[in-house]
């Protein structure tokens, strides 16, 4: 009789029913503690008691473990709920999309949001041609508050036979690889002014022979009369700076453009240094962007092109470089364990920003999509980069502004790419993340919070 009883259906029941009702138990107990931290595990544990007590006054334990199964699962809905529907509702300066992914990120579900962006983001550009470009058009009446400059009469005692210095000039047309070529391709026109010259040229382009349907858009810097600094968003890296989460009032008469910059913190090796704090260490090998204290931003591999010799008032690392002498080393970093971005950056097609130094020295940014690791670093090289930096990827989180200075003192931002989204108050008013930001020189206050 007791051994018909052990394999009887209803002593089966009762075993599934505490196997499954403990799984239960310990499964939303890690949840809460992975997404909600200890707060959330107390929350859980307290409705768990509470189910419990609720049973105990009633004077009957039956079903008593499904009550408290329930109880914290409960109490993990909720609390996860009001968390995340805190998180979005909060304007921040991102999209709500990005909203939604950073809060699952900020509460230990990057590996789930990393394999949906897998299945979400698998399908590759078309082969054939785009029928149009991304450069958002440009306004000819786009400017920036020139410095003054007084001109003195030549004295007449005095002679010279030295040309006076030529302005900063465009880059060369690049080559359209697709005939007939859409209007404006691979042609430059300026976007920002500093010093009363032009020092910001932006063109747009399909850079890959094979896959027409991908486009870039890309903007080449002068620094001649150009500052930079890296600002700290107020999530990535956090904290209190002097350069904080939005170009102060004081630098934005003198702003000509701006651009986001890395990947958060747990998805890149590298280093983060900056007002005289390393957050993390440097890394031999590792593609860096570095403003030194003459106004400087410099790209280069940190250990052969740049150290931290103290020149440098900020330091930003973003895994290997993903172009190095016109060679593409995507390759390289999988083997080597970089994470070009969810699935390795392979067979994951998204709008991808990148940092690199072209042939003639000069630095230049780029947004190309939807790509994958390995097409990004090939429309570098197809557009003139020499050493490449991948930024941030995905989404709206490539974002380049470029400003337009009214004559009644307006500012108005623009984006560089048509297909940029969101706030174009961003770096104005507020930035989750760290970004990069041009000054015309001349316009700088002094002091200010470049010279921390």
């Amino acid at each position: 009789m007791d051994g018909a009883d052990k394999g009887s259906p209803t002593r089966v029941r009762q075993i599934v029913s505490v196997v499954v009702s403990g799984l239960l138990i310990v499964v939303a107990a890690w949840l809460a503690l992975v997404t909600g931290g200890t707060g959330a595990l107390a929350a859980g544990v307290a409705a768990l008691l509470a189910g419990i007590a609720w049973k105990w006054r009633r004077g009957t334990f039956r079903r008593v473990r499904w009550i408290a199964a329930v109880a914290l699962v409960a109490s993990l809905a909720v609390w996860n709920a009001v968390s995340f529907t805190a998180y979005v509702r909060r304007d921040n300066g991102d999209t709500v999309s990005q909203r939604m992914a950073t809060w699952g990120r900020n509460h230990g579900l990057g590996p789930v949001i990393d394999y949906l962006e897998t299945v979400v983001y698998n399908d590759p550009p078309s082969r054939e041609p785009a029928d149009e470009l991304a450069l958002r058009p440009v306004a000819s009446t786009t400017t920036t508050v020139g410095a003054s400059t007084t001109t003195a009469a030549p004295d007449p005692s005095t002679t010279t036979t030295e040309p006076p210095p030529l302005p900063p000039q465009p880059p060369a047309a690049l080559t359209p690889y697709f005939q007939p070529a859409l209007a404006g391709e691979g042609q430059w026109v300026p976007i920002g002014w500093a010093g009363g010259e032009q020092a910001v040229w932006a063109t747009s382009i399909r850079p890959l022979p094979d896959v027409g349907g991908v486009v870039a858009t890309i903007a080449v810097f002068d620094q001649t009369h150009l500052r930079a600094g890296m600002f700290n968003g107020h999530e990535e890296p956090g904290g209190t700076w002097v350069r904080g989460d939005h170009v102060p009032a004081d630098l934005q008469p003198a702003l000509v453009a701006a651009w986001n910059g890395g990947f958060r913190f747990e998805h890149f090796k590298g280093g983060y240094k900056t007002e005289g704090v390393e957050l993390r260490p440097m890394r031999d090998g590792d593609a860096t962007l570095a403003v030194g204290r003459d106004g400087r931003l410099v790209l280069g591999v940190y250990g052969r092109d740049l150290v931290d010799d103290g020149t440098w008032v900020s330091l930003r690392q973003n895994l290997i470089p993903i172009v190095d002498g016109g060679v593409s080393q995507v390759q390289r970093g999988i083997r080597e364990g970089v994470w070009w971005g969810a699935d390795n950056g392979d067979e994951v097609y998204v709008p991808r920003s990148a940092a690199c130094t072209m042939a003639d020295g000069r630095l230049a940014y780029l947004m190309v999509g939807d790509v994958d690791a390995e097409q990004l670093a090939q429309s570098m090289i197809n557009v003139g980069c020499v050493t490449g930096m991948q930024l941030d990827i995905n989404g709206t989180w490539p974002t380049f502004f470029y400003y337009e200075h009214g004559a009644d003192g307006s500012l108005t931002p623009h984006f560089l790419d048509t297909r940029m989204r969101g706030t174009t108050r961003k770096y104005l008013d507020t930035s989750t993340k760290e970004f990069f930001a041009f000054f015309d020189e001349g316009l700088v206050p002094q002091p200010s919070a470049l010279d921390a």
